[in-house]
């Protein structure tokens, strides 16, 4: 009798709960998770379980779907003649995993009405969608809900699409981790099945390949262009996370005014809450005109918005009397009407780029991990002139 190693373990069971009617023709098999929680063994232990218990003919399986409990063998087949083929298919080499031409791409799927035409992540997916056509793969856009929400909800979100990625045996992934600290342990998984590209920010303690933007020298040019035009007090509105793309931004703002022999002036706003909150931001900016910032540098755009909303309630003009900079290039103009000089990101690029990054990572599963930074842009509209006399 061969020695019972745990993949037939896994099928003798499996082949007795359908044989004795637990399991009836056309029932879906639970996921392999399910299966792998219940039994205690790894997925690969099921997913070569499962194959087995399709060649025999007791399981259907379909591409992309979940497996099904096939025609029950009638009475006068030996039980023990199913499990002496499953045996033999026992002793054969593992078969490599064999990859889906699905890629999803997980993240939220922005705010059209505050970018007014595509959001940056449609983009993305664009980008990411010819670039997967043109080797024969899909992309599927998994979307985390109606908007960024507090973290534990976002990560809840994350973790039931992370689920969805290894239930459905996709062929890869490329996500956007908002909750950045936290399903370490899931990403590890995923990343174990399928090859996984983080994209903007990375998932803390987790190694992944990466594309994003080369946030340092974007925000050192944005500073450097307020300096060229005369400014000397340059305000830096940020919040405060642990997120290399903010951290970097902040870097390059105060790289710029060192540079220059400038005094750091860094307003920091609260993660949440309403704009009368921003207390930083409203003392900064009730200073006697010599002594407040002539201009206001923002982390993102969206944040520039709200300032913008700010200063106007406070009964200062943008940009007459404060310059203001957002970063992202979503938002073309400010409430009041005027342009906004920002950084553009390459979003098409990004996700063409992520998708390289990807099949090379299938290709060639154990070559280095590759993190990217691509250029961006500086837009200058009319948001920033050099300061009143």
């Amino acid at each position: 009798m061969p020695l019972r190693t745990p993949v037939v373990t896994v099928v003798k069971a499996l082949r007795d709960q359908i044989l004795s009617g637990s399991y009836k023709t056309g029932d879906w098999l639970p996921s392999e998770r399910s299966l792998a929680e219940g039994f205690g063994v790894d997925r690969g232990v099921i997913r070569v379980a499962i194959q087995q218990l399709v060649q025999s003919g007791l399981i259907v399986r379909q591409p992309h779907c979940r497996p099904i409990i096939g025609p029950i063998p009638p009475a006068d087949v030996s039980p023990d003649s199913i499990e002496t083929e499953i045996a033999v298919v026992e002793t054969e080499p593992e078969s490599p995993r064999q990859h889906s031409n699905f890629i999803a791409l997980l993240m939220w799927h922005g705010d059209p009405t505050f970018e007014q035409a595509l959001t940056s992540q449609q983009r993305i997916f664009w980008g990411m969608n010819q670039a997967l056509g043109q080797h024969g793969y899909h992309g599927v856009f998994l979307d985390l809900g109606d908007g960024v929400s507090i973290e534990l909800e976002n990560a809840d979100r994350e973790a039931t699409e992370l689920r969805y990625i290894l239930d459905h045996g996709f062929g890869g992934a490329i996500f956007y981790p908002y909750a950045y600290r936290h399903n370490r342990e899931l990403v590890e998984e995923v990343s174990r099945q399928m090859p996984i590209v983080t994209i903007d920010r990375q998932v803390d303690g987790v190694d992944t390949d990466h594309v994003g933007i080369d946030n340092y020298q974007a925000m050192f040019d944005l500073v450097n262009s307020l300096i060229d035009a005369g400014h000397r007090r340059i305000a830096y509105v940020t919040k405060i996370e642990n997120i290399r793309a903010v951290q970097d931004r902040h870097r390059g703002y105060v790289d710029a005014v060192a540079k220059a022999d400038l005094d750091e002036i860094i307003l920091c706003i609260p993660s949440r809450g309403r704009l009368k909150h921003w207390t930083a931001i409203h003392s900064a900016f009730r200073l006697p005109k010599e002594e407040r910032p002539t201009a206001a540098v923002i982390f993102n755009d969206f944040s520039a918005v709200a300032l913008t909303r700010i200063l106007m309630n406070i009964g200062l003009s943008v940009p007459d009397d404060v310059a203001v900079t957002g970063f992202d290039d979503i938002a073309a103009h400010l409430p009041n009407g005027v342009g906004l000089t920002t950084v553009a990101q390459p979003y098409e690029e990004i996700g063409r780029k992520a998708v390289e990054v990807l099949l090379s990572r299938l290709h060639n599963p154990s070559s280095p991990k590759q993190y990217i930074e691509l250029p961006a842009q500086l837009i200058v509209r009319e948001s920033s002139p050099a300061p009143a006399s």
